[in-house]
């Protein structure tokens, strides 16, 4: 993990804090001072960290030393977030091709398509069943699993993105608020991919998880790996930090203390290879460095040797959980 500062103040709070021990995270313009998933008190500040896509202000990172899961300290309230959102560069709520990178994110999602489809199947055990994604953005997920016998739903929070895939692909893809309409016990699978650490109340997403979730049913979560070799080299310039929509930043060992505090267990973790590359020539874009997409390549190569290519270094990693128990 990167070399920790600690907090000025003692890692005080300058605004509210939320009561020790509660599940619901959800937090806007505070600091917390006790770990989300082990509830330890010994918190640092590890560096301030820039917002690169929207509005060009900075945001401290915390750090548990405990169990090394990290967030973004102080974000905008979540009634605010939206406005973070709002750019063109966002691309998994638009469909854009302009540019270089647009075409490379393209063709890594076509790839990473049909490797969600793997998964999927190979964790549940099944060729169809229902289907839900949390965060569905455009749909192309949604219509890729519709297209092979699954009953998909998507939930987006995004109206231009969810109204994109109904027109596009005819995805059913609900608001948030209407996850409270699914029935309990019909999911065969539930994934988020690069979602939960958008998420203001993981805690209560994974609630509703668990009641719809049917008894053998799969949740997949897809997250950027706070301890990987690219969040070590690129520090604060790490762009899967992408503060502040990127509220929460879990290492393994965070992970599996969070959801078995809340009844669930991470039957298998794997690595998404390619990651590591992609994110490593968006931070030296973000750093407006020349040849970003070469230099993430030879630097995702190099950082790919000395970790010896160790799954618990990749960038992003899926986990698997088991239905609530």
């Amino acid at each position: 993990m990167p070399e920790e500062t600690v907090a000025r103040g003692g890692g005080a709070s300058q605004k509210t804090d939320l009561p020790a021990g509660k599940d619901n995270l959800a937090h806007g313009n505070t600091v917390l001072h006790q770990c989300p998933a082990c509830q330890a008190r010994d918190i640092v500040q590890l560096f301030y960290v820039k917002d690169h896509l929207v509005s060009g202000r900075e945001f401290p990172v915390m750090r548990c030393r405990s169990c090394g899961m990290g967030w973004t300290a102080d974000p905008p309230p979540e009634s605010e977030a939206g406005s973070y959102y709002a750019s063109e560069e966002y691309i998994s709520h638009t469909d854009r091709r302009q540019s270089l990178s647009d075409y490379l994110y393209h063709l890594a999602r076509s790839f990473m398509l049909g490797r969600k489809y793997k998964i999927v199947e190979r964790v549940t055990g099944k060729q169809q069943g229902m289907l839900l994604d949390i965060g569905s953005g455009t749909g192309y997920f949604a219509a890729f699993m519709k297209k092979r016998g699954w009953e998909v739903t998507g939930i987006e929070v995004n109206d231009s993105a969810r109204e994109y895939s109904i027109e596009k692909s005819g995805i059913n893809a609900r608001s948030p608020g209407e996850i409270k309409n699914i029935p309990s016990g019909s999911a065969d699978c539930i994934t988020f991919w690069h979602v939960l650490e958008h998420l203001y109340d993981p805690a209560g997403w994974l609630e509703e998880v668990g009641r719809i979730l049917t008894g053998e049913g799969k949740c997949i979560i897809a997250m950027p790996n706070f301890s990987s070799s690219d969040a070590d080299w690129f520090r604060n310039r790490w762009a899967a930090l992408d503060v502040p929509r990127h509220l929460w930043h879990f290492t393994p060992r965070a992970f599996r203390k969070f959801v078995s505090g809340r009844g669930f267990k991470v039957e298998k973790i794997a690595a998404l290879p390619l990651d590591l590359f992609y994110i490593s020539a968006l931070s030296y874009r973000n750093q407006n460095k020349s040849l970003p997409l070469l230099r993430g390549l030879l630097t995702g190569g190099l950082l790919a040797i000395r970790s010896g290519f160790r799954k618990e270094k990749a960038s992003s990693l899926v986990y698997v959980l088991s239905g609530k128990e």
